[in-house]
């Protein structure tokens, strides 16, 4: 039997959580698994690194590991301190709820399996929209473990394949058939954001009143986020509405070839 491949575990969620444990459970009956997390909750925070401050890898056990930085600092101190074995895949969750559409722009658990991405790794992240108990993810990690047996070999370094479960009863049996699958194209959220203003002080000119905050400084906090969603056929947000696993293939060329044509048919300064 040959050498097994080493898979490396990130979240934006911490080492103790429920999605992280019951990934590694189930994926080190295939690979040898190592785990490298923030030191805590580090939702939103994309694909930000750390760049002029230090960190620090701290051993919790086993091959446990947490570091005081992001998640994709998570991936760029396990491939690149010196101290870890040399990876073949990064899988990144299972997060506590789900990443569609836009959300894979702001989230900590896709921006992480997007730098490994980056860095020529096989990358994966997986999110659940179960997340009420422990159980939540047991199936969903299940359901990872069989599909990268099935696909591991045909996957591609240059993308990051984000994986939605749908909701599941709490009760379902263990051994219950899995959803369908579907691939998918990412939809469209349209996020609308309230700030609470919690201070304000007069920092200059405050006769101007034609905007509430002239002339002050505040101190803000996001209060609520109400998400729309496009719940269109082909969609993420449609499959997972529709009970099915969401497989979307992001990837990192951001470019757009027909917006390329459009804008090489304007005007130019000469």
């Amino acid at each position: 039997m040959g050498e097994q491949k080493k898979l490396l575990i990130v979240n934006d969620d911490g080492l103790h959580s429920s999605g992280m444990l019951h990934l590694e459970k189930e994926l080190s009956r295939d690979f040898e698994v190592w785990a490298v997390c923030p030191d805590r909750e580090r939702s939103a925070t994309s694909q930000a690194i750390t760049i002029r401050e230090t960190l620090r890898l701290t051993h919790v056990e086993g091959r446990h590991y947490h570091v005081n930085g992001f998640p994709a600092d998570c991936v760029n101190v396990a491939l690149y301190a010196g101290v870890f074995p040399r990876f073949d895949i990064v899988v990144s969750g299972i997060n506590h709820g789900v990443n569609l559409g836009d959300d894979v722009h702001y989230s900590g658990t896709v921006g992480a399996a997007r730098h490994a991405a980056v860095h020529r790794l096989i990358a994966v992240a997986i999110s659940s929209i179960n997340r009420d108990h422990a159980g939540s993810f047991r199936r969903p990690a299940k359901w990872l473990r069989q599909w990268l047996r099935l696909n591991l070999e045909h996957l591609k370094q240059e993308f990051v394949y984000n994986i939605n479960y749908p909701f599941e009863p709490h009760d379902i049996a263990g051994d219950a058939p899995f959803p369908e699958a579907e691939v998918t194209r990412h939809g469209r959220r349209l996020y609308l954001d309230e700030y609470e203003l919690l201070e304000e002080s007069v920092t200059g000119d405050a006769s101007d009143d034609s905007f509430p905050l002239a002339g002050r400084s505040g101190v803000l906090r996001l209060k609520e986020t109400i998400m729309g969603r496009e719940v269109v056929e082909g969609t993420d947000f449609y499959a997972v509405e529709h009970g099915r696993v969401s497989i979307t293939p992001l990837s990192l060329s951001t470019f757009d070839v027909e917006e390329m044509e459009f804008l090489r048919n304007l005007m130019m300064p000469a």
